[in-house]
């Protein structure tokens, strides 16, 4: 095999492709992070370009090499086969669970405030707080 081939090219496309997007963002945020808030002390623009360059080559190079090992490939062409697998939810039973999540959110919300004004209630009659606390 040599240096740059895909490891089983055709398999695991997406997983794969998400993978090195991600891994890019990254790269690209430790690029900006690097010449941003590290390398301000050095003067010469032409050096600082040049090391947030190989920082961001090395980065993508590494990228590739993680992606493309036998071993985190076969991972991800598993992932992807077992994601074809899942029995996804149409989009009504993902609102109406929304809506249901939203509601007892809310719910419970409400029903934590009127607990919590009691106990100040409770604890100001008692004079174990002074209503300027509350």
């Amino acid at each position: 095999m040599a240096i740059f081939d895909i490891y089983k090219s055709g398999q695991g496309k997406w997983v794969r492709w998400g993978t090195i997007v991600g891994l890019g963002i990254l790269i690209s945020a430790g690029m900006y992070w690097l010449g941003a808030r590290v390398l301000v002390g050095i003067q010469q623009p032409l050096i600082r370009a040049a090391i947030v360059t190989l920082f961001g080559a090395l980065g993508s190079f590494g990228a590739f090499f993680v992606a493309n090992h036998p071993r985190t490939a076969e991972f991800m062409i598993m992932t992807e086969s077992e994601m074809r697998k899942v029995n996804w939810p149409s989009r009504q039973v993902v609102l109406s669970s929304t809506k249901v999540v939203i509601v007892l959110t809310l719910l419970f919300a409400f029903m934590l405030f009127i607990v919590d004004y009691g106990f100040v209630t409770f604890f100001s009659y008692i004079k174990l707080l002074s209503k300027s606390a509350s």
